[in-house]
């Protein structure tokens, strides 16, 4: 695989680590769609979700960013409705 040069990490708190947990498991689920020109780890460290992205051009980034962002919020609003 070619070298991934460009790089962020994204450190979410959460109100709990039960709820970081939920969250990591929940946005697991989708993977990258240019698997190759996007890398992405999500872990958590106590109350914070860690998200990491690998990318081969910042184009690629923002648009790996733009999409997890996407679903972020959409798991972030399903939390505070039922959680």
């Amino acid at each position: 695989m070619a070298s991934l040069p460009y790089s962020t990490t994204l450190n979410i708190p959460f109100e709990s680590a039960n709820l970081a947990s939920v969250a990591q498991n929940a946005l697991q689920v989708d993977q990258e769609i240019s698997t190759g020109k996007v890398s992405r780890t999500i872990a958590t460290n106590g109350k914070e979700l860690v998200v990491t992205f690998d990318a081969e051009s910042l184009r690629m980034l923002r648009v790996g960013l733009n999409g997890f962002m996407d679903s972020l919020i959409l798991v972030t609003r399903t939390l505070d409705t039922f959680a």
